[in-house]
């Protein structure tokens, strides 16, 4: 008798905890995260003028167990990661805020300028994927210097522009780095992870975040995957995408001056290509791309063998050999680039050849 009243209770206990994550689950909304980010997000600043963002600790939750996760990861897929990150930096050139921002700074109007910008931030981002956090560490300098130049950003979009870099702002540059990660996985040479090491680096990316500034409110990355996940679907659905469709000329601009400068890095780069390649990304759901179509008919003979070249190495990268030979392909054009930018040379002259990383100043 007192066995089946035991398990009679151990029957509605289990059922209650069931029905409490249901409503758990029920309680976070990805569409409700994005109207918040859209709203109150675009109104609050980031920057010196908000509390949260002169804040130099290390947040509570950080874990370095999985932290360190995140970076090993990285490295593992290098190269698809690379990939994600320029196909996300090129989808938010294009969204408003960022690209008034952009052109205010006048750090992306030519190709040199954009290869000196976006080296930069590789060295800086190399830096969070690879040191150790702690205070006073060559990660922590970094970011600090990351949140002076953007509070320098800011200052100058107040007086311009009549609006500051807001935690709106922040959150979608926060996709432009990990979101093609977890929504477009296949589609960057990305396979066959598990939900761990994902976890790793939306952890890397939630602190990174907290550290630059971003609410906890507003932190694209979550503790849980499947939530960030549904946040990243719905910012390429509710604003990168409508955003790219305007084919803003300023934009375009900025993206081709990025990807052409960024040739110096990586030869392969072209913008007709990625541009392309970038559109078929967004609109497609993780499975594999189509790119027989008729805008596909209309690309020149090079962008249409490196778009298929494209094609064939992402889904090839699922066999282990391919993946560590591109990723090799990768860790070598950053030591070049670092050591000796030959192309830099060839493209821009000795004199600018070098660009000052602050690699070597922390």
């Amino acid at each position: 008798m007192l066995s089946c009243v035991r398990d009679e209770l151990d029957s509605e206990q289990f059922r209650t905890t069931m029905n409490e994550n249901k409503r758990n689950a029920k309680e976070f909304s990805a569409e409700e995260f994005v109207d918040n980010l859209l709203t109150k997000g675009s109104c609050l600043p980031c920057d010196e003028t908000s509390k949260t963002f002169t804040r130099q600790n290390i947040p509570n939750f950080y874990d370095e167990n999985l932290y360190q996760r995140g970076q090993r990861f990285f490295y593992k897929h290098i190269f698809g990661m690379f990939l994600g990150k320029l196909l996300g930096l090129m989808a938010i050139i294009s969204i408003k805020s960022t690209l008034g921002i952009l052109m205010l700074t006048n750090n992306s109007s030519t190709q040199f300028l954009s290869y000196k910008r976006y080296v930069s931030t590789i060295f800086h981002m190399l830096i969070w994927y690879k040191e150790d956090l702690h205070p006073n560490s060559r990660l922590c300098k970094s970011l600090f210097k990351v949140k002076k130049m953007h509070n320098v950003a800011s200052k100058k979009a107040q007086i311009a522009l009549h609006y500051r870099i807001s935690q709106k702002d922040m959150a979608v540059t926060q996709f432009g780095f990990m979101g093609f990660l977890l929504s477009r996985p296949n589609l960057i040479g990305v396979h066959s992870t598990s939900n761990e090491d994902i976890k790793g680096v939306v952890h890397l990316w939630r602190v990174v975040g907290y550290i630059l500034g971003i609410d906890d409110e507003f932190n694209i990355c979550r503790e849980s995957v499947e939530e960030t996940r549904a946040i990243c679907n719905e910012v390429i659905k509710r604003i990168v995408i409508p955003e790219v469709r305007l084919h803003n000329k300023d934009a375009t601009q900025l993206t081709a001056n990025f990807i052409n400068g960024m040739w110096a890095m990586n030869p392969f780069l072209d913008g007709t290509t990625f541009m392309f390649y970038m559109n078929l990304v967004l609109h497609n759901d993780n499975s594999k791309i189509s790119i027989k179509n008729s805008e596909f008919s209309k690309l020149n003979t090079t962008a249409k063998f490196k778009l298929r070249l494209i094609c064939y190495v992402i889904d090839l990268m699922k066999y282990s050999l391919v993946r560590i030979f591109v990723n090799w392909i990768q860790l070598h054009a950053l030591y070049m680039t670092k050591k000796f930018p030959y192309l830099a040379y060839y493209k821009f002259g000795l004199s600018n050849m070098h660009i000052p990383i602050l690699t070597d100043e922390l």
